[in-house]
C-alpha cells in the first residue's frame, strides 16, 4: 500500500494565521508524478520506519526521531480503539523537498508526520479519506508533541487533507502535549476556532516556485521574534494584523473570481503591512530577517511585469527561503524570470510543482 502526503504553500496568510478566525489559503502542492512525501506501507509483527534517503532504519516504539514520535501517538490512538496491527514503513521524499542544505520550505516535516499517520491508518484497514479529520488532529498533535509547541498547523492541515485549503487555525489550548496520555481525550474533542474547506486553486491559474539558493530563513526563530514584538507592542501589532487579515481575505475573494488585477492589488496590499511589520521588529529586534528583503521585492515587481503574472510574494514566513507567483495557466516564460533573478543577483531553483 502507497500513500502520499502533499507539501505546501502558503501564498495568502502568512503570520495573521496564527491569531484567531484569521483566514489563510494554502496551497498543495505534489511534483509532476503527483508524489510529495510518500509512504510503502505493510502490516507486520515488529513495527519499523525506514529511509534510505535519511539513513534511518528504526524501531519506532524505541527511538525519539520526529518520525517515530508521531508513530507512538498513532499507535497509542488506534489501539486505545481496537486497532493494533502494527506496520513497516516505508518513507521517501519528492526531489521538489530539497537536499538539507538547500530545503525548499515546502513543509517535508509535516508531509512526513501525516504520511507515518495515514500509514498506521491502512495498516489497520482505515480509510483515511474516511478519517481524515481524525488523522489531521493525531499528526497536529504528535508534531507538537514532538517539538514541544503549537503552531499554527496550516503544513499538517494541508498534508491531511491532501488538497488546496482555506483555514483557520484551532486554539492551541485545545491541545494538552504535556503528556501522551492526553492524545485520545484531545483528538476525541471538538477544536474551537479550527475551520478547514478544501478549495482548489482555479484552473486559469498555476503556480511558479523557486527555492533561492545560498540562502535559508530560520521559520522557527522569525516567529518566536514575531511573537516576542507582538508583546511589547500590543497596539500596533493588533492594528497591523487586522489590517493583514482584511486584505489577504480580499485578495482571495477576488483570486476565486479571477479578477487578476485585484488580486494583484490586494497582494500589494497585504506585502505592504508585512514591509511594514517588519520595520516595526527591527526597530525591537536588529537580527529579525526581513518578511521580504528588498532584493526580493525589486525582483516581484520586476516578474509582475511580465504578461501573464497576476501577483508574487515570499511565502510562508518569509526571508529567503522561496518566491512564488500565481500566473496564468497559460504561461511559459520560466527562462524569462530566470533572466531577471540572474540580473539582479540572485540564484534561484525552479521547482515543477502541480497544485492539487
Amino acid at each position: 500500500m502507497l500513500i502520499t502526503s502533499p507539501g505546501k504553500v502558503l501564498f495568502f496568510g502568512g503570520y495573521s494565521v496564527l491569531l484567531r478566525s484569521h483566514l489563510a489559503y494554502v496551497l498543495a502542492v505534489v511534483d509532476e508524478q503527483g508524489k510529495g512525501v510518500s509512504a510503502d506501507v505493510e502490516r507486520c509483527p515488529s513495527p519499523r520506519i525506514l529511509s534510505p534517503q535519511f539513513n534511518l532504519d528504526v524501531n519506532p516504539l524505541k527511538d525519539d526521531s520526529l518520525v517515530s514520535k508521531v508513530y507512538q501517538v498513532a499507535y497509542t490512538y488506534l489501539s486505545h480503539h481496537g486497532f493494533n496491527e502494527h506496520a513497516c514503513i516505508k518513507l521517501e521524499n519528492s526531489k521538489i523537498f530539497g537536499k538539507a542544505e538547500e530545503k525548499s520550505g515546502l513543509g517535508s516535516s509535516a508531509a512526513a508526520t501525516v504520511s507515518v499517520v495515514k500509514a498506521l491508518f491502512l495498516a489497520n484497514d482505515l480509510d483515511v479519506h474516511a478519517h481524515v479529520e481524525t488523522v489531521h488532529k493525531l499528526a497536529q498533535w504528535a508534531y507538537a508533541w514532538f517539538s514541544g509547541k503549537v503552531g499554527s498547523g496550516f503544513d499538517i492541515a494541508t498534508a491531511s487533507f491532501a488538497r488546496s485549503i482555506v483555514y483557520t487555525r484551532y486554539d492551541p489550548s485545545s491541545l494538552h502535549v504535556n503528556d501522551l496520555n492526553n492524545v485520545v481525550d484531545d483528538v476525541s474533542k471538538p477544536w474551537p476556532w479550527l475551520s478547514v474547506s478544501e478549495r482548489p486553486l482555479p484552473r486559469a491559474y498555476s503556480l511558479l516556485f523557486f527555492n533561492v539558493l545560498g540562502a535559508h530563513t530560520n521559520t522557527i526563530s522569525a516567529v518566536k521574534t514575531w511573537k516576542r514584538w507582538r508583546t511589547h507592542n500590543k497596539d500596533v501589532f493588533e492594528v497591523l494584523m487586522e489590517e493583514q487579515d482584511k486584505w489577504e481575505r480580499l485578495a482571495v475573494q477576488a483570486l476565486f473570481a479571477q479578477q487578476d488585477e485585484r488580486v494583484r492589488h490586494y497582494t500589494h496590499k497585504a506585502r505592504a503591512v508585512h514591509r511594514q511589520m517588519q520595520q516595526h521588529i527591527r526597530s525591537v529586534v536588529k537580527e529579525f530577517e526581513d518578511i521580504e528583503p528588498p532584493q526580493l521585492t525589486r525582483f516581484i515587481e520586476a516578474v509582475e511585469a511580465l504578461d501573464g503574472v497576476v501577483a508574487g510574494r515570499c511565502p510562508g514566513a518569509g526571508g529567503y527561503d522561496s518566491v512564488a507567483f500565481i500566473v496564468r495557466s497559460d504561461f511559459n516564460d520560466v527562462d524569462k524570470v530566470m533572466s531577471i533573478a540572474r540580473s539582479m543577483g540572485l540564484a534561484l531553483q525552479h521547482h515543477t510543482l502541480k497544485v492539487i
